[in-house]
């Protein structure tokens, strides 16, 4: 038997319309990828707004935390984001203040 490790795992979104940055965004996702651990430098987990327009990344593994959040929609899981950005990954989109 041959186990193949899971390389990205999208965990749920929404798909309803997001403004930020005075732009309208189709929903959101939080994505956990191991795969890319050469480029990122390790684990991230990704809050993924609109079809890939812009990624909020964290170093590490945060599934647990999105998955407590992630119904309560995009703005809860960005605070979360905010709060642990001094995890965020050099590869991270940059939040306008």
């Amino acid at each position: 038997m041959i186990i193949i490790p899971q390389l990205n795992q999208v965990i749920e979104g929404n798909d309803s319309p997001i403004e930020m940055d005075s732009k309208t965004y189709e929903g959101f996702y939080v994505s956990y990828n191991t795969y890319d651990r050469v480029y990122y430098g390790s684990d991230t987990t990704a809050l993924v707004l609109g079809q890939m327009q812009k990624f909020f990344i964290l170093n590490g593994d945060h599934r647990k935390q999105y998955e407590e959040i992630v119904e309560q929609g995009f703005e809860k899981c960005l605070s979360y984001y905010k709060e642990n950005i001094h995890k965020s990954n050099k590869y991270s989109d940059t939040l306008l203040q």
